[in-house]
């Protein structure tokens, strides 16, 4: 039935109906998504993903996309959100902190994963991206639960 929802909330109708859309995704436990997502993908032909970005823009979309990627996939999704704050120009260093404070417990699988997509460990990106106590500060966070090797 959400499945449904979502599809006519969005690619099934003239218009996108985002908040119908980012109801479904915000209110639904990890396990329920995982169940949908395989739903959606053999009903519609793609996953809520490509659904989500196709149909949702902005801040919105983004935000959509988040909650959808850090109850479906948490980890990659958070390697991405460190791999964003050390992209471009300038470190978002509140970004990068957040992180590695917010998913401290998290941070060992997703220094894991942020190692196969990226071919670089979390550490060595912090250590480029960083310098001084703030460096050592981020560093020594990600050793008490994720030591270098």
């Amino acid at each position: 039935e959400d499945a449904e929802i979502i599809y006519e909330a969005g690619q099934g109708r003239w218009g996108t109906n985002e908040a119908k859309m980012a109801k479904i995704v915000v209110l639904s436990p990890p396990k329920y998504l995982k169940i949908l997502n395989s739903i959606y993908a053999d009903v519609y032909g793609y996953t809520l993903f490509k659904a989500f970005e196709e149909e949702m823009g902005g801040i919105a979309g983004e935000a959509a996309l988040f909650t959808l990627g850090i109850k479906l996939k948490p980890f990659e999704t958070i390697a991405k959100l460190i791999k964003k704050a050390c992209a471009g120009f300038g470190t978002d260093e509140l970004l990068l902190t957040n992180c590695i404070i917010r998913y401290q417990d998290l941070m060992p699988h997703v220094c894991v994963v942020h190692e196969d997509l990226y071919e670089k460990s979390v550490h060595t990106r912090v250590k480029d991206e960083t310098r001084g106590d703030y460096e050592k500060l981020l560093i020594a966070l990600l050793n008490k639960v994720a030591p270098e090797e």
